[in-house]
């Protein structure tokens, strides 16, 4: 599925005057911000990132770049998850770039309809996209402690960056040509439930169901990266040529993930027995009494700890301890190996010991989309839910 799109438009070459098109911009409803020198005389004109909202999320918006003196250097960029713009939501989305990208567009001419006359609509260049597919772990605490387990991984140049607990990250921070991003799907998904309660309306415990256990794997890939494979990113060339069909994001995603999946082959994750992580604590936090006797009354009380958050997690722990023992606890545990975001991620968990990454990297492209959502050979969907889909005007 197409998870986020980035489209840059130029504005039309016959207009040259760029004071006149600061005051069209303003009599638009364009925000724009500008400074004046010590004689009150316009000196710079810009217009920052806004959100153009919609009734579940929203799109960015930006106008580059009025304080430079060539109008050629005059261009939009908009960006967004036509998911999130279209459906409410992307634990599912469109795989058709003409769909995704014409909404898009069409929000843009929704909140500012006069802007059209200004665009060359036939400079729309796509700046970069995020391709995105899942596989499934049996549960969310495995997905998570996978995901988790590759912070350790590296193959080459592509290399892991720690990010929140249940994402990974590879390739370098500020790359123009792909980054990798890796997550478990229904743990964001519900912070986005707590952020914005309206989403509820389009994610039912059905969708969330489909969420569980959800790895997924989101492929950036830049202009720059797309040029370089022989694509022409201008929109027009991208429509015509089917050059980012359903068929060839697959192509792309894998050939953006093949030196990931290539580090992870042979390995294995491996989930601590209650046996080893006795024996770490008493290890470290055994005490020798006068009499000569072993004590380990500290550490068997900090395995107590980890015991209650395998039952009960660590929100339901941390709730019946008091602060001083759980966090004495959480740091004795961790001194013994564990890292935090394992211990956070407990609750549920069974015994195995080892699992290896192959059980967690197939990916079905078949079966990407819930029960009764189809899609059409150009990968728009078909069975979606109807819900507003509407910009909200400022002002």
């Amino acid at each position: 599925m197409i998870d986020k799109l980035t489209l840059r438009c130029s504005f039309k070459r016959t207009l040259r005057d760029k004071s006149s098109l600061r005051l069209e911009l303003e009599h638009l409803g364009v925000p724009l911000q500008q400074s004046l020198d010590r004689d009150g005389q316009i000196i710079n004109t810009r217009h920052s990132w806004e959100s153009i909202p919609s009734s579940f999320s929203g799109m960015a918006f930006k106008i580059f770049d009025l304080r430079h003196t060539k109008f050629d250097d005059f261009y939009i960029v908009i960006k967004a998850s036509p998911a999130k713009l279209m459906y409410g939501q992307n634990i599912y989305g469109s795989s058709d770039l003409v769909e995704c990208a014409f909404f898009m567009i069409n929000f843009l001419h929704e909140n500012y309809p006069l802007l059209e006359k200004y665009l060359d609509f036939e400079s729309w260049i796509l700046e970069d996209i995020d391709i995105t597919y899942f596989s499934r772990a049996d549960s969310n605490t495995e997905a998570t402690q996978f995901i988790n387990a590759l912070s350790n991984v590296s193959h080459g140049q592509t290399k892991s960056r720690t990010g929140y607990n249940g994402t990974a990250y590879f390739g370098q921070k500020n790359s123009k040509l792909k980054k990798i991003k890796v997550y478990a799907k229904h743990s964001e998904t519900l912070e986005i439930l707590k952020k914005n309660p309206a989403i509820e309306a389009v994610i039912d415990e059905s969708l969330l169901e489909f969420a569980v256990g959800m790895v997924r794997w989101e492929v950036t890939l830049y202009r720059r990266y797309l040029e370089r494979k022989g694509l022409s990113c201008k929109l027009s060339d991208l429509i015509e040529n089917n050059s980012l069909s359903k068929e060839n994001l697959i192509t792309f995603w894998t050939g953006g993930t093949k030196g990931l999946f290539k580090s992870l082959e042979g390995k294995e994750m491996k989930i601590a027995n209650d046996n080893e992580v006795k024996e770490l604590l008493r290890a470290k936090f055994s005490k020798v009494g006068k009499t000569g006797k072993v004590s380990y009354v500290a550490a068997d009380s900090a395995f107590m700890t980890y015991q209650f958050l395998k039952m009960n997690g660590w929100l339901g722990v941390k709730s019946s301890f008091s602060n001083d023992k759980f966090y004495r606890h959480i740091r004795m545990l961790t001194e013994a190996g564990l890292s935090r975001a394992y211990l956070q991620n407990l609750n549920g968990m069974d015994k195995s010991n080892i699992i290896p990454f192959i059980r967690f990297i197939g990916v079905d492209f078949g079966a990407q989309l819930p029960q009764g959502i189809t899609e059409t050979e150009t990968g728009a969907l078909v069975g979606v839910p109807t819900i507003e889909k509407r910009a909200v005007r400022y002002g």
